[in-house]
């Protein structure tokens, strides 16, 4: 069971302190924690307000609002890991500022900034502090109090602020002040947003106006700060008045200072033997400026410290990428940050503190509006940029106008926590907006606090004790399973032609260390033998005995079409001569690769799989109608049950005529799922083509890809569950961008009022927070016959050799050129019933997709293997740019790999060809880790086609086969893991 959190019980009571803080518990009656030093920490909040009176605002002689403040105690928070867990601090900004477009909204002004952007300042000369917590008691009795205050000021105690700097090579915030009067910017401002406390008693402080490093003494005296290169002589020659402190230079590169306003570094972290200090940026820099809106790259920097804190060089700049807004809500529940049912905009996402457990390993706070997601990090295998052409500002495009970078590793990012799918403690309210501080306790528990803006609109400060450590903390920093093509080999059989299919799936067993390959040539499957895994040679015997099963059978076969092994089984279905007639699946000894017995399926067995005990056999029979269309055999789907020996092994057929019209559950049957062959009905017209099982072993979900479906069924009943609609994705919103024209360039944009039908090809299954889930390889497909076509190209939705484009559609009545060789449905896409196309609809989402049991969307990667493609093959993606106005870079086949409690899916891309790895462990915190591809387009060699894949093992060491149809071959890659691995396909 993945990430199941611990339950806990509810108790209340409050507690009155001087300065108003009121605490709430939730506990189990026995703390979690193994040890501790100071107290013992236990599920609890605390809400803290400490008043700092009330300011009246007017403007021109006309009274406004007057705001009551508090103190706001959360823009950071740290504890040593190495000192007792009864202390840690708390940052405050630069204090209390209304952004002047809400000037009406919370004033009661309107244009109070003279039509300006900028910020209004309460208390124009607050001075931002550092505040010391104390914990007290134990368990249930767990208290907090304010044991010290230490104000930040400049040499010898002289006043700073938290006004904006008048640096000239970064973009400067005008400030106003309760009565809407400019203010004049202030060398002796700083906005910060994050502390650490060395060894020594001094802090570093992070803040975001330079952006900026502060050396700051126990009692709170600015001993130096650090700004990007070239901005020294801003504040040193100020005019109105030159900073009252030290400003160096020498430490953050120029570059920094084109920080966007109020996106400066916003967390820092201190390696636990003081000698790293790692620097993060709140969001993407503004490179260009006001160019780079959608990005998703944030900067660390690493500084190395001296042995008394002291700042000695900057010795990494490393690359961090944000999470997509669609990972911080689900729209089909409308759950997590949405804005009037879209997903937030991307700027919406910051990192907002961090912690640093080793050196390089650290884990990160990472948040839209108000769902926060923990993250661990591994810096150490992240590419170094330092000093490269991505720290010029001349470089163009820049590394904030990127998606990924060409041979440039990110840093490693795992969730642990996300406060969207896992429940916190009964009794816990659920975290706020700007989650912005966070402190471990220990290696179970830690401190999260909210800035709640000095109480402007309401909000109190509240300092949570969550067991959010339990979550995050581990022994080492995250590691990733990755491909490399040197450790790799190439089989493929004598005399295998080009694309004529030698090579569609394939299936491994690791027991004998075989692999089995359905060659679509010579309607074979071969068998590999693979003991020495990167030295494949053919086996002995060479394939399987397919006559075997025909005369077992009586019947004359036609071509295999898939593997699978179990236990003591090999599988193998297998089409009839005729494909509208019920084929077979085969049954053979792996031990000796004997027949055993066959069974006859239904018509077009597409598909064969076992089941988690590997005592049942489910097939996928596809139900395909003959080319002229004349013939349309049902679908359905086998269930082979071996429980009680193959000799007396049975055949359930589940189909589909309670579903046809006027039967018993037409009703059940989502209005969203595609039914339109001709004259079918629709136990004829649903087409099963893959299966995956869950890790529970309870169901089954199998893809209607032509349908645009998938169906849930219940594997101890062997009876339908539901019939689930994956319904369209809209290529004209912000993150599903595509490209639909063969020009030999890449040319990712949006389309609105086009749309493609997810219709999965790959199907696989696991299990997060004790649910299942199904993920999908959403490749497309048309139904594309002699006898019916519903193929055209945008050109063809014409109202002659297509259905018009409806009137209110974006694209009538010319559509775009580049849109016209875009290949469409002309059954697609007429939501209103009235003969036209309303939404322009092409075949497959160019995505992968986690769907929840029920069949609710809850991840969709959007248009990221589009970008990752193009960032590794430039235009080459999408086969050298010819599958674009197809379906892109084509996701076929996915296949799970568990390696050290995380879940990673390898997606084969049959027309960019290679393979995509990504994190799926969680469903809202999916992560890219690394697309391989080995294809040379200039002298047409390489891995083509990547249909099938599998994994098997040998030894202790995990593979991956991928079966490519197209060159012919199958490519055996070591999967680099840190610990054993296991598959579910």
């Amino acid at each position: 069971m993945i990430f199941e959190p611990q339950m806990y019980g509810r108790k209340f009571w409050a507690l009155s302190l001087a300065i108003g803080i009121v605490a709430t518990t939730a506990c189990s009656g026995d703390s979690s924690s193994s040890s501790f030093s100071g107290t013992e920490p236990n599920s609890r909040q605390f809400t803290v307000n400490e008043s700092l009176g009330s300011v009246s605002f007017s403007k021109n002689g006309v009274a406004g609002q007057s705001l009551d403040l508090n103190l706001a105690i959360g823009s950071g928070a740290f504890r040593p890991l190495t000192a007792s867990n009864n202390v840690f601090y708390t940052i405050t900004d630069r204090g209390p500022t209304i952004d002047c477009a809400d000037s009406d909204a919370v004033l009661g002004i309107a244009d109070f900034c003279d039509g300006n952007s900028g910020s209004i300042f309460a208390l124009k000369d607050y001075s931002p502090k550092i505040i010391k917590w104390q914990l007290s008691g134990i368990g249930t009795e767990l208290a907090l109090a304010k044991s010290e205050e230490i104000t930040l000021t400049g040499s010898g105690g002289s006043a700073i602020n938290g006004l904006p700097n008048n640096f000239s090579s970064a973009v400067v915030e005008k400030a106003y002040d309760n009565e809407g009067v400019e203010l004049t910017p202030s060398a002796n401002g700083i906005d910060p947003e994050a502390l650490v406390l060395l060894n020594n008693g001094n802090f570093w402080v992070a803040e975001e106006n330079g952006p900026s490093l502060l050396l700051v003494s126990s009692t709170g005296e600015i001993l130096e700060r650090q700004v990007p290169a070239g901005m020294i002589g801003d504040l040193v020659n100020d005019p109105s008045g030159a900073a009252s402190y030290s400003v160096s230079d020498d430490i953050i590169p120029a570059i920094f200072g084109k920080r966007k306003v109020d996106r400066g570094i916003e967390a820092l972290a201190l390696s636990p033997d003081n000698l790293s200090l790692y620097l993060f940026m709140q969001g993407p820099l503004d490179n260009p400026q006001s160019g780079v809106a959608d990005s998703r790259i944030v900067r660390v920097l690493k500084v190395a410290l001296n042995e008394d804190g002291t700042a000695d060089a900057v010795v990494g700049e490393y690359l961090y990428r944000l999470d997509p807004p669609a990972n911080f809500a689900i729209k089909a529940t409308g759950a997590g940050d949405l804005d009037g049912g879209d997903f937030v905009a991307q700027s919406e996402v910051t990192i907002n503190e961090a912690i640093a457990l080793a050196e390089d390993y650290v884990v990160v706070v990472e948040q839209a509006n108000t769902v926060s997601k923990f993250y661990r990090l591994n810096l150490a295998n992240a590419t170094n940029i330092l000093d490269t052409a991505w720290d010029s500002s001349t470089t163009s495009p820049s590394l904030e106008e990127q998606n990924l970078v060409a041979d440039t590793k990110f840093i490693t990012k795992q969730l642990g926590f996300d406060s969207l799918t896992m429940p916190l403690p009964d009794g816990i309210d659920a975290l706020a907006e700007n989650i912005e501080g966070f402190a471990l306790l220990d290696s179970n528990f830690g401190v999260v606090l909210n800035d709640n803006h000095y109480g402007i609109g309401g909000v109190s400060n509240v300092v949570k004790v969550l067991p959010v450590g339990a979550f995050v903390v581990t022994s080492s920093a995250p590691l990733e399973a990755g491909l490399d093509y040197a450790n790799s080999a190439s089989f493929s059989v004598a005399g295998a032609g080009y694309d004529v299919g030698a090579a569609t799936a394939v299936a491994g067993d690791s027991t004998y260390s075989r692999l089995f390959v359905v060659n679509a040539e010579t309607d074979s499957v071969d068998i590999v033998d693979v003991s020495e895994p990167l030295t494949p040679v053919i086996a002995t015997p060479a394939s399987v005995d397919l006559v075997a099963a025909a005369t077992d059978a009586g019947i004359t076969i036609g071509s295999p079409k898939w593997v699978t092994t179990a236990g003591l089984y090999l599988a193998v279905a297998l089409d009839n001569v005729d494909p509208q007639e019920n084929g077979i699946v085969a049954v053979y000894l792996l031990s000796d690769l004997s027949l055993v017995r066959t069974f006859e399926v239904g018509p077009s067995p597409k598909m064969a799989i076992f089941d988690l005990l590997g005592i049942k056999i489910a097939v996928a029979n596809e139900g395909q109608p003959s080319d002229d269309y004349n013939v349309d055999p049902e679908g359905s789907v086998s269930i082979i049950d071996l429980s009680n020996g193959i000799d007396v092994a049975d055949v359930v057929e589940i189909g589909f005529t309670e579903f046809n019209i006027g039967a018993s559950r037409a009703a059940d049957l989502p209005a969203g799922v595609r039914v339109f062959g001709p004259g079918a009905s629709v136990a004829q017209d649903l087409e099963p083509e893959h299966i995956a099982v869950s890790l529970d072993n309870t169901k089954l979900f199998v893809t209607l890809q032509e349908n645009n479906a998938v169906v849930v069924i219940d594997l101890d009943d062997e009876t339908i569950d539901r019939i689930v609609a994956l319904g369209s994705k809209d290529f004209g919103l912000v993150g599903n961008e595509v490209d639909v024209t063969a020009d030999s360039t890449a040319d990712i944009r949006s389309w609105p009022g086009v749309y493609g039908l997810y219709q999965p090809d790959g199907i696989s299954a696991y299990r997060f927070g004790g649910k299942n889930y199904f993920i999908t390889a959403n490749e497309g497909s048309a139904r594309n016959y002699s006898g019916f076509s519903e193929q055209r190209t945008v050109a063809e939705l014409d109202g002659v050799s297509g259905p018009a484009i409806d009137a209110d559609n974006q694209n009538f009545p010319n559509p775009a050129p580049e849109l016209e060789g875009l290949i469409v449905s002309s059954e697609a896409g007429d939501t209103d019933d009235d003969g036209d196309i309303d939404e322009i609809t092409a075949f497959g989402a160019r995505s992968f997709s986690i769907w929840n049991e029920e069949g609710e969307l809850q991840f969709d990667s959007g248009n990221d293997l589009a970008k990752i493609t193009e960032a590794a093959l430039g235009a080459n993606f999408n086969d050298a740019d010819t599958a674009s106005p197809a379906n892109g870079a084509a996701p076929k086949g996915i296949t799970l790999v568990s390696s050290s409690s995380r879940i990673y899916a390898f997606v084969s891309l049959e027309r960019a060809g290679g393979i995509a790895i990504y994190d799926v462990t969680s469903p809202l915190g999916v992560q890219f880790v690394q697309y391989v591809n080995n294809r040379d387009f200039g002298a047409g060699t390489g891995d083509e086609g990547a249909n099938g894949i599998s994994l098997f093992v040998v030894g202790s060491q995990a593979y991956l086969a991928v079966a490519n149809a197209k060159s012919g071959n199958v490519r055996i890659l070591e999967i680099d893991t840190d610990t054993s691995t296991s598959t579910t396909e």
